[in-house]
Parts: structure tokens; sequence; C-alpha cells
């Protein structure tokens, strides 16, 4: 299963849990299944953070997919300007 990694201004969303093992395959269905088993966590707050699947910084997940033994990490998004 693929490993996702919260950070701390997420785990006041997951009840504490810093990281958790999902059966989704692609970005939608994670997203989904992250808001069912932690209902304080939204779509909308999930959107707010970047992601890193297998070390690379996605800007753009809605369509990205990973394998099952794949390593996904939410970070805060760092604006610039």
């Amino acid at each position: 299963m693929a490993k996702v990694t919260f950070p701390a201004d997420l785990q006041r969303h997951t009840d504490g849990v810093v990281e958790v093992e999902v059966s989704a395959r692609n970005f939608r269905d994670l997203v989904a299944e992250l808001c069912r088993r932690f209902p304080a966590l939204t779509e909308e707050t999930i959107g707010k953070q970047a992601i890193a699947i297998d070390g690379m910084i996605i800007h753009n997940p809605l369509l990205e997919s990973f394998n099952n033994d794949s390593e996904l990490v939410f970070f805060a998004r760092i604006a610039g300007g």
C-alpha cells in the first residue's frame, strides 16, 4: 500500500495521525479515501497543500497516479512574490 505522510498543520484534521497507508492509486481516489477516513479533512484543506510523490513535487496532482509502494508527502505550499 502507498504511504501518506501528513505535516503538522494537517495532523489537527487527522486526530494527530502522522502517517497512513492507502489503497488509492491516483490523486482523486487518494483525496476521497482520506476524506472518508478523516471526516475533519476536506478536499479544500487538502487542496491548500502541496504534495511530493516519490520525492518529486507535483504542482497539479489532480491527474497523477502512483504505485502501490509510493511515498506521498503533503506539505505547506510556499508562495513567493
